[in-house]
């Protein structure tokens, strides 16, 4: 059984810069909490994101070996950032992200 945690923290912490807080939130979906700045303050607000891996990214992580799992790791550190940025250019101060992955490939 693959730990979704083991294998999404090290993307999470590379993309923030933070040792990010993450735990399971139910089968094939992950939570994950770290601090952000407010614009123009001292306060440091924290942000809540959600990732759900849909059944046919469970199928893929679950049946690759250490070499795919690498390579995968990869493609979801290019998905979240691609989804993260959208967010954050949409985001009006909803302090609550969520992310489906839904394909991971050489196009993530």
């Amino acid at each position: 059984m693959l730990d979704l945690v083991a294998f999404t923290k090290p993307v999470l912490d590379e993309i923030t810069g933070q040792d990010v807080r993450t735990w399971n939130a139910g089968p094939h979906m992950l939570a994950a909490n770290w601090q952000v700045p407010e614009l123009d303050s001292r306060i440091w607000g924290v942000r809540t994101l959600t990732i759900a891996f849909t059944h046919d990214v469970m199928n893929q992580l679950m049946h690759a070996d250490r070499q795919d799992l690498c390579q995968l790791q990869c493609m979801l550190d290019r998905f979240l950032r691609a989804h993260l940025g959208m967010h954050a250019q949409i985001d009006v101060g909803n302090r609550v992200l969520v992310i489906t992955v839904d394909h991971l490939g050489v196009d993530s």
